[in-house]
């Protein structure tokens, strides 16, 4: 009895002391123009820089950028580190392959499409809501379609994973972790919904990076002829957060229309 007392002690030593530098979550989405990609991933641990590595035909370009330590709003505080790195200026309607991370542990070589600088060119767009960690029966489709090149980018309308934010953010990162073949290939371009308001949207609003808005849950972008906006509903419905949330949102949606 006291040896097997033993042997257990030692293994959750043996997982407490876990440690992992490699990339996982990775995702995309456009930064302040259609020429600028956002990379995204996390790591258990920080590393001691961040890294894609990226070109047209190799990895013959690097950029680097930060993380930032992500700590769940649950008493148990799972913690990582999310990475977020700047592609600019890259070429229209080009190849590009990438892989992130750090000399400490690499991702998977993946690649993505810029946007074309036609105005007569039409985006092809999967634009969808609901989808969760269980259950997610269009997931393997659109990781096929998408890795096929049939979309440019995906619009996510709002309630990922059921929720993000449960059992001190497993949930979410296995959320993450599910929809990496269609996100590290093409923008994934976001809008909370209520599944994600839990801790004042702070799993979204850490996740995910959209463009051009410091609050995370409203922003704006072009893509070919379309201009795309992005409203949250959800700040006139969770107003414990605040009525600033509100006014800011609509401030910021009237100057929007008049660029």
């Amino acid at each position: 009895m006291v040896l097997r007392f033993v042997v257990i002690l030692c293994c959750i030593k043996l997982i407490s002391s876990f440690v992992s530098y490699q990339p996982e979550q990775v995702h995309l989405s456009y930064g302040g123009n259609p020429y600028e990609i956002v990379v995204m991933w996390s790591t258990t641990n920080q590393t001691n820089e961040s890294v894609v590595e990226y070109g047209i035909g190799g990895l013959i370009k690097q950029a680097t950028g930060l993380s930032t330590l992500f700590v769940s709003g649950d008493n148990e505080t799972r913690s990582q580190y999310i990475h977020r790195v700047t592609l600019l200026q890259l070429t229209p309607r080009s190849k590009y392959v990438y892989h992130c991370g750090s000399d400490q542990g690499w991702s998977d070589l993946f690649w993505f499409m810029t946007s074309s600088d036609e105005s007569t060119w039409t985006p092809q767009l999967a634009i969808f809501g609901d989808l969760g960690n269980e259950n997610a029966r269009s997931l393997p489709h659109l990781q096929e379609e998408v890795q096929r090149g049939m979309y440019d980018a995906i619009l996510h309308v709002g309630d990922f994973a059921y929720d993000m934010d449960s059992e001190n953010g497993l949930i979410g990162d296995e959320f993450m972790k599910q929809i990496q073949p269609i996100s590290a290939y093409v923008p994934y371009m976001t809008c909370p919904g209520n599944h994600e308001e839990a801790y004042n949207f702070s799993n979204y609003r850490a996740r995910f990076n959209m463009p051009g808005n410091s609050e995370g849950l409203w922003y704006s972008f072009n893509m070919g002829p379309v201009h795309f906006i992005s409203v949250s509903t959800e700040v006139y419905y969770f107003l414990e957060y605040g009525l600033k949330l509100v006014t800011k949102q609509y401030a910021w949606l009237e100057q929007d229309l008049q660029v």
